[in-house]
């Protein structure tokens, strides 16, 4: 393999937990392709990866042996050494199942074709397995999704300085958007203002504009529509985008106009419970812990929690584990960066929603997003 410094996106990799995790794991060998491990497991990215997924890419980890990368030829042919940190790479013809027959012969090749293979179940296709299972019978297979995710949990410094970096540019984009809201506005429009501020800071793409005012906000996972946008609406938004294949996501809840009693109580009361949970967060807990922390808060500040997930890591994917939900006992650990994140439905039913970014250290959560400034509930284009 290539030195890291020599590929573009070599500092986001742990190579050496990656090779740790393989060698010392069950597999003989593992094949990756999802969107979320391929980079961290290759050096490459592309959107591609996500936006065309016939034209899949395979990353075959032998235990003990050199990685080999299947792609298709014409991302072959225009690769460039710096694209990734593997130095065999192998093509196939088309965007069918011939991948599988050079997939078969590396596997071959590292005397893996009778052994215990992970793959990723939720990400390889039933057409792409099938295919495999016919060049390699003697195979045994089985989902190595969580075994796969294991050394992205704690991230890399290059990581977290992106992460964190991304963080600021989405609060930034959201705050600009909101500031210009006003009555007669439509969702669109806002939603419109909010993705250009947040390419014009330095996203390579936009990843999720969820938008809704009014009741809309309280819709689950709202897209941006012609509702117009009256005096003493809420106007809810959970966003983010992408910059080299990462994630940012962040939520934030304003009013337009005149707030009321009701619509700040129920701003405070959920900023709250967030601060609790973070307060609360301390390496090794476990994420069911830091769950009913909010599960605990939700409870004694009189609202109704319905089973959200409170919290999750992010990464190359936007919700990694672990996961803040109380059935989830998985620890939370020095070098992860997650969000916190929590909702409620007004009794007008306007949706509510504040989320922010974590960094776990030594010392245990601490705000890498720019929380302070919407402490209190923002009444924008009065």
């Amino acid at each position: 393999m290539r030195d890291l410094s020599e590929v573009t996106r070599g500092k986001y990799t742990n190579l050496a937990g990656i090779r740790e995790t393989i060698d010392n794991g069950p597999y003989d060998a593992v094949i990756v392709t999802s969107p979320e491990n391929t980079p961290y497991y290759t050096g490459f990215w592309s959107y591609d990866i996500r936006g065309i997924p016939e034209r899949a890419h395979f990353a075959v980890w032998p235990k003990g042996a050199e990685p080999v990368w299947v792609i298709y030829e014409r991302r072959h042919a225009n690769l460039k050494p710096e694209d990734t940190f593997l130095t065999d790479v192998r093509s196939y013809h088309g965007e069918g199942p011939d991948s599988m027959r050079v997939v078969a012969e590396v596997l071959r090749a590292c005397g893996a074709s009778s052994g215990l293979i992970g793959i990723e179940g939720r990400n390889f296709s039933s057409g792409h397995f099938m295919e495999l299972q016919k060049h390699l019978p003697e195979a045994t297979f089985e989902d190595a999704l969580s075994f796969l995710e294991r050394p992205r949990l704690i991230k890399t410094p290059a990581e977290v300085e992106l992460l964190v970096r991304m963080a600021g540019w989405t609060s930034a984009a959201i705050d600009a958007a909101f500031a210009s809201a006003k009555p007669g506005d439509t969702e669109r429009l806002i939603s419109a203002r909010m993705q250009y501020e947040l390419l014009a800071r330095g996203a390579d793409l936009i990843a999720f504009p969820i938008l809704g005012v009014g009741e809309h906000s309280g819709a689950f996972h709202a897209i941006a529509g012609d509702k117009i946008i009256e005096a003493g609406m809420a106007l809810a938004t959970d966003f983010g985008g992408f910059r080299d294949g990462y994630f940012s996501d962040l939520a934030r809840t304003v009013v337009v106009g005149k707030a009321n009693d009701q619509q700040r109580d129920l701003h405070a009361k959920l900023t709250e419970i967030k601060h609790r949970i973070v307060r609360a967060i301390q390496p090794g807990m476990l994420a069911s812990e830091a769950a009913e922390v909010g599960r605990r808060g939700y409870e004694e500040l009189g609202l109704e929690y319905k089973g959200a997930v409170l919290g999750h890591s992010v990464g190359l994917g936007i919700h990694e584990s672990p996961q803040l939900y109380p059935w989830v006992h998985e620890p939370i650990l020095p070098g992860m960066v997650m969000m916190i994140e929590v909702g409620a439905t007004s009794p007008a039913g306007e949706g509510f929603h504040v989320e922010d970014m974590i960094l776990i250290t030594e010392r245990g959560a601490e705000y890498r997003s720019d929380y302070q400034s919407h402490e209190k509930l923002w009444e924008v284009g009065a």
